[in-house]
């Protein structure tokens, strides 16, 4: 890269480049303003010189559906939402406000959800926020809308994308003492995007903090991993365990299974997915593969697709463009009308 940067997100692009924004350079607060874009096929990068995105490090990014990117929020700190668009060079105000949002997912195409508190954590300790808001960016005129809080404030959580397609709040504490395990919050939440509100989940074992991870799995479990800082070696405070998490809808009845599906799959197309449960299929999804850390997943993605019953299974509608879907690899899964997911299988988009 042209320039040095810590902690930068990178985002996949739908022309299957990789967009690099934000960043620290050479000290705290210096930050890399200028976006730059790897290009796998030539191996080579080149600089948005007219495009400058100034914001906190590890910035959340997403791909709309019209193919710009959005930032709805930072790691470190509020900041206005803008959209960049990688094609003209030029970055544009969505919303002025600075609604806090400390992890952030877009939970159905276009439209993000963003909880909690972000924070420098070399800065004061601080209570946390329960607050929550949406941005619909397929709107005429998008804003941030409040809407129902979490049951608990929370720094440092992650936000995980089921296929169900409810979204999974984990991990956290109540202030923002990085290493802070006493105000560490145990029990997970849900939020559904059909009635906005958050419901309390079985407890996990550890206190999941700074660094802490949470990631989906292929038999549609999630994963929870670490919590620590660099104070020392070994600290009392590092979490130096995993474990996995068993969401409800895994207690609701049979699996629905699947034969067999193409490795690879095409835009605006039909594949077919072999299962012997097609009569009780009631959704399909893609989730592509995570990349999380510091509270936020930079390539997570949910994408709904529409689907028929065939002969031996189901006959699937593959995302229309890659700007709902960037190239690359998906589990895609098929859920029951019971809610219950199948283990995934792993589907090429290209």
């Amino acid at each position: 890269m042209s320039f040095a940067r810590w902690y930068p997100t990178v985002t996949a692009l739908p022309d299957g480049r990789m967009l690099v924004t934000s960043g620290e350079t050479t000290c705290d607060g210096c930050i890399a303003s200028i976006p730059e874009v790897y290009n796998p096929t030539t191996n080579s990068w080149s600089q948005l010189t007219a495009a400058s995105l100034d914001v906190p490090y590890y910035p959340h990014m997403f791909v709309l559906p019209d193919g710009r990117v959005l930032n709805s929020s930072t790691a470190e700190a509020p900041v206005p939402t803008r959209v960049l668009n990688v094609q003209t060079q030029s970055v544009t105000i969505v919303d002025s406000s600075t609604p806090d949002g400390g992890s952030a997912v877009m939970y159905r195409p276009g439209k993000i959800l963003k909880t909690g508190t972000s924070v420098n954590p070399d800065l004061a300790i601080r209570p946390s926020a329960s607050t929550a808001y949406v941005l619909d960016m397929t709107q005429s005129s998008p804003a941030w809308a409040q809407v129902p809080s979490m049951n608990f404030a929370r720094t440092y959580h992650t936000m995980v994308m089921l296929p169900d397609g409810n979204v999974l709040i984990t991990n956290g504490g109540q202030t923002t003492d990085a290493v802070g395990v006493g105000s560490a919050v145990f029990e997970p939440e849900m939020w559904s995007p059909t009635t906005q509100a958050f419901t309390k989940l079985a407890s996990m074992v550890a206190p999941r903090l700074y660094h802490s991870t949470a990631l989906l799995l292929p038999d549609a479990k999630v994963l929870g991993a670490g919590g620590g800082r660099f104070n020392g070696l070994n600290e009392p405070t590092d979490q130096q365990s995993a474990e996995i998490y068993s969401p409800p809808y895994l207690f609701k009845g049979p699996r629905p299974t699947i034969g067999s599906v193409p490795s690879m799959v095409n835009y605006a197309t039909n594949f077919s997915v072999v299962t012997p449960d097609a009569s009780r299929i009631s959704s399909v999804a893609l989730i592509s593969l995570g990349a999380v850390t510091h509270a936020f997943d930079q390539n997570q993605r949910y994408v709904p697709l529409t689907f028929q019953q065939a002969t031996d299974g189901l006959t699937v509608q593959s995302p229309g463009s890659s700007n709902l879907a960037p190239p690359g690899y998906y589990m895609l899964f098929i859920i029951s009308s019971d809610g219950v997911p199948s283990v995934a299988s792993m589907v090429k988009i290209q």
